[in-house]
Formats: structure tokens, C-alpha cells, sequence
């Protein structure tokens, strides 16, 4: 959830669907508001839509404490994608 401070595995739950689907990725990037080129993909690209369940798993032990910022992008078979969901989590050993 927004604003959650987490440590360990997390599981990131959500929707990502689209009625062009192709894939969707779960993507991290440092603060709460980070630049275009500071976004890197956790786990890997995903090509099955989910409704309502785990989307990834975050290792949170492999980034510094800190402010984050997690988002979700679901791209279509065209590869344009509507407004990232997007949300601030705190890590913390």
C-alpha cells in the first residue's frame, strides 16, 4: 500500500490487465518522484494478465534503506501503455 514500510520478501498484489494486453512489469526507482532514467525492472516481464493477485516479488534486502517509489506498467500489443500506477514504500532492514 501507499506509504507502507516494508523489509524481507514482499509480495506486490494488483491488477494488471488491458483489453489489447501484451505484458506487464513491476519497476522501482529511488525517492518518491524518480527521474526517467532511474526506473529498473523487478523480476522480469510478465505476458499473462493478473486480476486481483501477486504481480511480483520485491526483494527489498537488495536495495538500501530508504524512500522508494514501486509502479505498475501494463503495455498493449501496440507497446503504448496507459498511466503507470505507482505507489511510495519505505525500506528498512
Amino acid at each position: 500500500g501507499v506509504n507502507q514500510t516494508v523489509q524481507g520478501n514482499v509480495a506486490v498484489r494488483g491488477t494488471a490487465n488491458h483489453e489489447n494486453f501484451q505484458y506487464y512489469k513491476i519497476e522501482v526507482g529511488p525517492g518518491g518522484n524518480p527521474g526517467d532514467q532511474q526506473w529498473t525492472v523487478v523480476g522480469q516481464l510478465h505476458y499473462g494478465p493478473v486480476n486481483g493477485g501477486v504481480l511480483e516479488t520485491l526483494n527489498s534486502g537488495a536495495y538500501p534503506p530508504g524512500t522508494y517509489t514501486l509502479r505498475l506498467v501494463v503495455v498493449d500489443q501496440t507497446g503504448n501503455f496507459p498511466q503507470p500506477c505507482q505507489v511510495t514504500i519505505s525500506i528498512q532492514r
